[in-house]
Order: structure tokens, then sequence, then C-alpha cells
């Protein structure tokens, strides 16, 4: 686990932060360049162990896309969820934040991994670029219940926990 922890000072309580923000939200940003540079599609993957390390890297990667003039949508998972980012006006400029699929119960999340399953083309045929932020729990079952959507997709990119390990 790529961690160091590091004392604010003496006797005060230990601080903890992982490298894996700093190596993955470049490898993120590089591929997001290189999809809006060449107006190619880009599905992208973001795993985290824990939602507050989830939040800070998004906070991150959409303030590095608006400072390239790009725009940032985020989308709650649910039905019908390729639809609405095709609808998305500006989609050419977009980079969609796809989120939530955890908290969807069993049966719409099956449905809604069927629906990436067999829309998945569309997404490439549209050139979208969209980073899908998945908890470990729909990391494991994406691939498994969406498997032609997985074999699409561009990039995966596992973030470290929030913590490091102690030294």
């Amino acid at each position: 686990m790529s961690g160091r922890r590091i004392s604010k000072t003496a006797g005060a309580s230990n601080v903890f932060y992982s490298k894996a923000i700093k190596e993955g939200l470049p490898t993120l940003m590089g591929e997001i360049q290189l999809a809006m540079q060449w107006s190619r599609p880009s599905i992208l993957v973001a795993v985290h162990k824990g939602s507050r390390g989830q939040e800070k890297a998004r906070a991150q990667l959409k303030k590095e896309i608006l400072a390239l003039g790009k725009k940032v949508r985020n989308i709650e998972a649910g039905p019908r969820i390729i639809p609405s980012i095709l609808s998305s006006p500006d989609h050419a400029s977009t980079v969609f934040f796809v989120s939530g699929i955890g908290g969807l119960n069993e049966e719409v999340r099956r449905d809604l991994y069927r629906e990436l399953n067999f829309q998945r083309e569309r997404l490439v045929e549209n050139r979208i670029v969209v980073v899908l932020w998945l908890g470990l729990q729909e990391a494991a079952e994406m691939p498994r219940f969406a498997p032609d959507f997985w074999s699409f997709r561009h990039r995966v990119v596992e973030f470290a926990p929030d913590r490091g390990a102690a030294r």
C-alpha cells in the first residue's frame, strides 16, 4: 500500500495520506485530455474503497477539467443512464461523472448493468467521455454483470484507501 504517516507536531494525532491520488488523478486527467484533443470516446473507471477519498478525487478532477474550459456533469446512476448522457447538451465538451451505483437496490443495479452492457456502443459512437466512480463491490460486479461494457472500458484507476499504513 502506498502511504506514509506524517505527524504534524510531536504528540499530535497522526495524519495519513496516500500517494494514490497523486498518481491516479494525472492518469485520469491524461486520458480525458487525449479524448478531448482527438475527439474520441473514453470510458474510465475510478475505484475507491471509501466515499471520502472518492469525493476528494472527484472534486480535484472536476477542478482540473473546468480549468481546461470543459464542463462536468454529475449523473446519479439509475435506469436510462445512457439516454440521459446522450440527451445532454454539449456532450462533446462535457465529461460525465457517474456515481451512486452501489446505492441502488439489486434489481435496479442489475438493470443498469444490462443497459450498460447492451448500449455501450452508443457511448463510443457518440464519443462520450465518462468517469464511472465505483466502490469495491460495484467494481467486482461490473465485469460479471456487464462483461461487454467492461471490455469496452478504456482505463481503470484504483485509488488506495484514504489512510495509508502506519510505518
